[in-house]
């Protein structure tokens, strides 16, 4: 599918959140005559990885009154849900403190998509790859992105939105485990919850919301054995509590925001309101309007100084559970059948009897096994671009068109999201948006902050190409 018009084209590399929405704000606010290829391979288009659960019980992390996928339009998802016949029986009163189920989502980003396609004036096109780009070159003033089966596409502008890449393998004294057959190194795939012995026990590493996603979808399975969660710091992960705005620490914070006054500050508020018997992490949520700024301030090594010794308890602190699932996992820990262990994984080895785990556990620096039937890799996504194995990014770097930032985070970029090549020169031809951008930006992965950078790129793009 060469693309030989002579109007200005777009492509789009990924149909999750970004990408779709992206495309969205192109179709409406497009004046001029303008191509869009979106490309996509590997999960349902418009919805992505995050929001084409195979699970009703896995919900958004994000009350539905903040979950609009228009930055300027606050109310559109909880417009869109009262409209929909097939969730009338939502309690409305109730709607806006909600975290809906992220499939619902999903079916409100594929509506969205629909409705942008059909409303679209008749001087945009959209296209569509269903095929994984393999490689883009920059010739005759163009990108030529390139594909392992279709024709190449030839654009303007090329966007790359990903998203997040498979979790890394922990390192093993011997690797060969992770070609078992019972080893499932993505999370996010239904098969790794599906056919499955429902008595023999399953190893989870991580201790995150995608371990909990698991859990859960052990259970719909009617999982009876026991399950384990391994990480090297095992913290609990923390609800989603009702607490009032609190504006006194996002009032008293400052600029210069220096790495250990961010730091006194926060505490100290923490304590303040532990004192007054509040949750501490509304200091948390509190910050958010800043973080991004905050954290764009900081030199290389106060982030690399809050990556060692902040970063997991912040996790912990800024991604909680929905009250009713946390519940559920806390009974769990009670009835036996979920242990979390703070500990690292000294090596996996099978056979006929099972998969056999040793690992060294935190408190007693002593070595343990187990033995279970499964293991799954929740340990978050790969970040560094240097170790993915994705023949795209490969090819990029090996071209000297993309590197990644400076804390191994993303993609090097500028905040609009323009790539910066090797030389830190920037791209006229390539742009990021959405998790790529965490090492610039650090909070980049919520649709909060997503939607934002899916209205301002696609206007970017817009005014670039003439409009």
């Amino acid at each position: 599918m060469s693309t030989n018009s002579r109007n200005p084209t777009i492509a789009i590399i990924g149909g999750g959140f970004c990408g779709n929405m992206l495309a969205v704000h192109l179709l409406g606010n497009a004046k001029k005559p303008l191509n869009i290829v979106l490309i996509n391979a590997g999960y349902p288009l418009s919805k992505g990885v995050a929001y084409s659960s195979y699970s009703h019980k896995h919900l958004l992390n994000v009350k539905a009154k903040n979950m609009s996928a228009f930055p300027d339009k606050p109310d559109h998802l909880l417009d869109w849900i009262k409209k929909h016949e097939n969730y009338r029986v939502i309690d409305q009163t109730a709607l806006p403190g909600m975290y809906l189920p992220r499939n619902i989502y999903g079916f409100y980003l594929k509506d969205l998509f629909e409705t942008a396609i059909r409303k679209k004036p008749d001087h945009v096109t959209i296209s569509f790859v269903h095929d994984e780009a393999i490689d883009i070159e920059e010739k005759d003033g163009k990108a030529h992105i390139y594909f392992s089966v279709s024709p190449d596409v030839i654009a303007d502008k090329v966007v790359l939105a990903i998203g997040n890449q498979a979790p890394d393998n922990p390192p093993l004294k011997d690797n060969s485990f992770y070609s078992s057959r019972n080893y499932y190194g993505n999370p996010w795939l239904h098969e790794a919850v599906n056919h499955l012995d429902p008595d023999k026990e399953v190893l989870i590493l991580g201790n995150g919301l995608t371990m909990v996603d698991i859990v859960l979808g052990l259970k719909e399975k009617k999982h009876r054995g026991k399950i384990y969660s391994l990480s090297p710091n095992g913290f609990q992960i923390l609800p989603h509590r009702e607490f009032q705005p609190y504006p006194d620490l996002i009032n008293e914070l400052k600029p210069p925001y220096d790495l250990p006054k961010v730091v006194s500050l926060f505490r100290a508020h923490v304590k303040k309101l532990r004192d007054q018997g509040l949750a501490g992490e509304a200091a948390v949520d509190s910050i958010r309007p800043l973080t991004q700024k905050v954290w764009q301030s900081w030199s290389k090594q106060e982030k690399e100084r809050f990556m060692y010794h902040i970063r997991h308890m912040w996790g912990v602190a800024r991604h909680r559970l929905p009250m009713d699932i946390h519940k559920m996992i806390q009974q769990l820990i009670l009835d036996d059948k979920l242990e979390i262990i703070a500990g690292r994984v000294q090596n996996i080895l099978e056979n006929e009897n099972g998969i056999r785990v040793t690992f060294k556990r935190r408190r007693d620096q002593e070595i343990y096994e187990i033995v279970v039937g499964r293991v799954i890799n929740c340990t978050g996504p790969l970040p560094d671009i240097n170790k993915l194995e994705r023949p795209l990014i490969k090819n990029l770097i090996s071209r000297n068109l993309i590197h990644a930032d400076e804390m191994k985070l993303g993609i090097d970029a500028n905040a609009d999201g323009t790539i910066l090549n090797q030389e830190r020169k920037p791209s006229k031809h390539l742009f990021t948006i959405g998790s790529t951008l965490r090492g610039l930006l650090w909070e980049s992965t919520a649709v909060p902050e997503l939607r934002v950078q899916a209205k301002s790129l696609s206007e970017k793009l817009l005014k670039d190409m003439g409009e």
